[in-house]
């Protein structure tokens, strides 16, 4: 969820949801990615956001393989 509101206003704020397209981004994958399924099918938003909600952030998992590779190259080098 997303909240929106004024300082001063907060009763005439409101909550919004994040859309599957944003998810996607905040997840650092492209748009509409997990828009279709395997058979070529569009899949439900709500399945969208299940996908998403289990998945791991491209960056963290780009961030920790780097780590992997550098400290891999250097025990290699070491040997």
């Amino acid at each position: 969820m997303f909240a929106y509101w004024k300082n001063g206003k907060e009763e005439e704020g409101f909550i919004r949801y994040l859309t599957p397209v944003e998810c996607e981004r905040l997840m650092g994958l492209p748009d509409n990615y997990t828009k279709y399924g395997a058979d070529g099918n569009i899949i439900l938003d709500s399945a969208r956001y299940k996908a998403l909600g289990n998945a791991i952030a491209l960056p963290c998992v780009e961030y920790i393989m780097a780590g992997i590779k550098e400290e891999f190259l250097t025990s290699a080098q070491n040997e």
